[in-house]
């Protein structure tokens, strides 16, 4: 299996519908959010009156606004208006004024103005639908999703059902992982208007994210229709399909994206990722070596651990070309934590490989950065115990027993250096090492194992 770290850092698709900033999250752009044709209308009936959730206008402010109307349609100068609707507002005036005052602010972009003026809206006027409701809206554009939501669902009780509020509430449900309340929500919003591509992008990553994957498909299969040249749809659908363990359909997904011109580091290390899996470690070298050339500027950290994941596999000779391949192309990026992990994988890879006398001095560089490295001392601990020497046998023991000193590496260390004992046929050497072992972590296999070098002990002491 290939890590839940590598899945999340190079699942293209997925990692574009977690991400607050994608356009799987956000509108593209600030201007495209306000050019939405749903959204204009809402500011532009913003000064129009609604008796049964909006508040009255005294005469003297119904006069005022009739006159600033006026004027706007005249010159459109809603600086000028702002200043009028503003120097008449005060505790006591029409929270309508209020609310116009914000909307006048919203669109001349002054978001955090706009917003103060709804809230004081909806203070003296608690039913005000509107105001909630592009209350709601300016938070999502700041991206205030959890207090954009309870202005949201406000609007809902008071009567907003259109395929904006219930969009926008869909975009708050999943940005604040409420994924259920979110297909539900963005699917209202579609049946209102169908051709709005933002929601159902958002429906779905909020199935994507409960792993309805069949239902994914199918909404990203009439995304691709409006679309069919974004890759961050072919990437997406292709995760749909590893989620349903078909591998086969998501790299012909991203060979497609591949075919199209517009592969990515993040989409051919997807498909590295998929062919080491299905053990083709040479194909995958392939494609990860493809994705450093692309760009010199990634974090190192996702190949540090495809490097791990191949050692691991037993791919030494590929390993070998990510490792270097890293410190050719991004050892600016590199911490220092993955300086120690590319020392740990290169000494593993040359204990087996049979260059054990190159991995010395790795290892022994590993263990004065830190002296409680307790991966270092066991690789130099079972080094040393495979000579089968008088010498080796001294020097493993004191490495185990300093491995044994690290508590996360206590009980893996008590387990090697007893087998280490059991090798050299020092049976009753190795009892007490692993019934230190079963104390500290119980295991049934220890158990067995422990039962069997008691017994041999047993006869070769005669008895």
């Amino acid at each position: 299996m290939i890590s839940s770290k590598i899945i999340k850092a190079t699942a293209v698709g997925l990692v574009c519908l977690a991400s607050g900033a994608t356009m799987w999250a956000q509108f593209r752009t600030d201007q495209e959010f306000w050019n939405m044709p749903q959204l204009r209308k809402t500011f532009e009936d913003s000064y129009l009156v609604n008796s049964k959730t909006e508040p009255e206008l005294s005469q003297e402010e119904r006069e005022l606004v009739r006159g600033v109307l006026e004027a706007l349609a005249e010159n459109n100068d809603k600086a000028a208006a702002l200043r009028q609707i503003q120097n008449a507002i005060t505790s006591e005036s029409s929270a309508a004024l209020d609310f116009i005052a914000a909307s006048l602010n919203a669109e001349q972009g002054n978001l955090k103005t706009a917003i103060s003026y709804y809230e004081t809206a909806v203070e003296k006027f608690p039913s005000f639908l509107r105001a909630y409701k592009n209350g709601g809206i300016m938070k999502v554009q700041e991206g205030r999703y959890e207090a954009a939501l309870k202005d949201l669902t406000r609007a809902v009780e008071l009567g907003a059902v259109d395929t904006m509020t219930m969009g926008l509430l869909g975009l708050c449900y999943v940005n604040t992982s409420r994924y259920y309340s979110a297909e539900t929500a963005y699917q209202e919003a579609i049946m209102m208007d169908p051709s709005i591509l933002d929601w159902q992008v958002g429906l779905a990553r909020a199935l994507l994210q409960q792993q309805k994957y069949d239902e994914a498909i199918a909404v990203i299969d009439q995304i691709l229709l409006e679309e069919p040249e974004n890759e961050v749809y072919w990437s997406s659908q292709a995760n749909a399909y590893l989620g349903k363990d078909d591998p086969e359909t998501a790299v012909a997904i991203q060979e497609i994206v591949d075919r199209l011109g517009k592969a990515t580091p993040e989409s051919l290390i997807f498909m590295g990722n998929i062919y080491l899996s299905r053990g083709l470690s040479e194909l995958a070298l392939t494609y990860f070596e493809r994705a450093l050339k692309m760009d010199p500027d990634q974090e190192a950290e996702v190949y540090v651990e495809i490097a791990e994941i191949m050692t691991a596999r037993g791919a030494y000779q590929e390993a070998s070309s990510v490792i270097g391949d890293i410190r050719d192309r991004l050892s600016g990026s590199l911490t220092d934590e993955d300086k120690l992990r590319i020392l740990r994988l290169q000494a593993q890879i040359a204990l087996a490989t049979d260059q054990g006398e190159r991995v010395i001095p790795i290892l022994q560089e590993l263990i004065e950065r830190d002296p409680l490295d307790g991966q270092a001392l066991m690789l130099l601990a079972d080094f040393y115990s495979a000579k089968e020497d008088v010498d080796g046998y001294a020097r493993a023991d004191l490495y185990f027993d300093r491995a044994t000193k690290v508590p996360e590496w206590e009980v893996r260390a008590l387990i090697s250096w007893a087998r280490s004992y059991v090798s050299r046929e020092s049976f009753r050497k190795a009892i007490p090492l692993l019934e230190r072992a079963q104390v500290l972590n119980p295991q049934e296999h220890i158990g067995r194992y422990l039962e069997q070098v008691r017994k041999v002990a047993l006869a070769q002491a005669g008895g």
